[in-house]
């Protein structure tokens, strides 16, 4: 395989954020998605067992977009196109994933309604799959880039400003789509969040092209290759992997709350809108966690990415019990946002770390197997949280919590074990 085009030359501010675009328009949908428009469509559909479809829904849709960002990772790598590697993948993504996101518009139109509602669950199936499937071709060829595009010294402000853009594009879903979807304009919002998305990849694409280099010709590879190779690595990096379960255990407990927001606040608080508390709380996680993630991410570049993403584990298990143990709404803001400054590192640190110790010529996959780290952990989080939250009390609700708590703490503690600075030092030098 031919080498990846990374660079020693120094990025400009302008072409950083340019290339992260997409992940507005990827988060915005996620999160859009996830968290407000699926338990309302299946609330539409259903009203018993509504946590449980919703789980079900969630981890066969988050599963499927692990593995097609897997795949987009390990294609993407040996795409010899003259777009570039990476852009081909980002252009299908981001187009194709409009029309499916899109669909359940069908049933809660007033003229096609008849017709479409006795389709509805298997309308919702497809839409959610393929939204997934379609966003994670775009999303599992973009993270390369930071491998591909971006000096290593420059990879924690980069990675920063990608946990900007996530949770710019989360803030316009949480903010933005709750109110549509409050005003009943689930629709329109559906369509909205697909066009954003479609959006942000022409302007990614066009903002990397000539810099995306294409793969050698005699590096092309065939889907079926692809897949028998997906956990195939030529060059092992092991503290690599063990990041990756860190990360997971962590954000399966961010993660926990992700598909059950709404139930969550109609139950716990019942005379505030379930809408409007899910905005005010996103709101303001979402802002806190914006300036935590730019501002780690910057200070990660001076001062090393191990300590914050460390401490940024322990103080979110604290934070996320505490989040569990008060029956107040204000007590429940407050230490929601000291855990949204928390997750800041995570959020944009990981990413970076992970970029460091990727090889260069196998950054695609490799940075696709860092998306196990969020793909993976909503898929299971979106079961195992569904299936207890079948019965959906103030004691299960707590139990969630609980276990969210436990997870960051053992994601902390792996973390702390098996990611040593002395190995992560020995492998980026190695790398350089």
């Amino acid at each position: 395989m031919t080498s990846s085009n990374g660079t020693d030359a120094k990025r400009s501010i302008k072409f950083l954020f340019g290339m992260c675009t997409l992940m507005l328009g990827a988060n915005l949908v996620w999160v859009s998605y996830n968290s407000v428009l699926l338990p309302t469509l299946v609330e539409n559909v259903i009203t018993e067992g509504k946590a449980l479809a919703v789980g079900l829904i969630g981890f066969f849709g988050t599963l499927l977009a692990v593995i097609v960002s897997i795949l987009a990772g390990i294609i993407s790598d040996h795409t010899a196109s003259k777009w570039g590697r990476r852009t081909p993948a980002i252009l299908i993504g981001a187009l194709l994933a409009l029309p499916l996101i899109g669909l359940p518009s069908f049933f809660l139109s007033t003229s096609m309604r008849a017709t479409f509602l006795p389709m509805a669950l298997p309308i919702i199936v497809i839409s959610f799959c393929g939204m997934q499937f379609f966003t994670n071709v775009g999303n599992g060829a973009w993270w390369p880039l930071l491998v591909d595009l971006v000096p290593e010294h420059q990879r924690g402000t980069a990675s920063g400003i990608q946990g900007f853009f996530t949770m710019f594009g989360s803030a316009i879903g949480i903010v933005g789509i709750t109110v549509l979807n409050q005003n009943c304009q689930t629709g329109v919002a559906l369509w909205l969040v697909g066009g954003v998305f479609a959006l942000t990849g022409i302007v990614n694409a066009l903002v990397i092209r000539g810099k995306d280099k294409p793969a050698s010709p005699s590096d092309r590879i065939s889907l079926l290759k692809a897949m028998r190779d997906m956990f195939k690595v030529r060059t092992r990096v092991a503290v690599f992997f063990w990041l990756v379960l860190a990360v997971l255990l962590a954000f399966m407990g961010l993660n926990s709350l992700q598909f059950f927001a709404r139930y969550f606040f109609e139950l716990y608080f019942p005379t505030i809108s379930p809408d409007a508390a899910f905005r005010t709380m996103g709101g303001i996680s979402l802002l806190v966690t914006m300036l935590s993630a730019v501002g780690s991410g910057i200070l990660s570049d001076k001062i090393g990415r191990r300590a914050l993403l460390l401490g940024s584990m322990f103080v979110s298990a604290v934070a996320t019990l505490f989040m569990g143990l008060t029956s107040s709404y204000i007590l429940f803001l407050v230490m929601a946002a000291i855990r949204s400054a928390a997750t800041g590192p995570l959020m944009a640190l990981a990413p970076a770390l992970a970029s460091d110790l990727a090889p260069r010529d196998e950054a695609g996959q490799y940075m696709a197997y860092n998306n196990l780290s969020t793909g993976l952990s909503g898929a299971l989080a979106s079961l195992i949280f569904g299936v207890i939250l079948v019965t959906m009390t103030k004691t299960t609700f707590m139990l969630l919590f609980i276990i969210s708590a436990i997870l960051f703490l053992l994601g902390g503690i792996v973390f702390a074990i098996k990611v040593p600075q002395k190995e992560l030092d020995a492998r980026i030098k190695g790398a350089k």
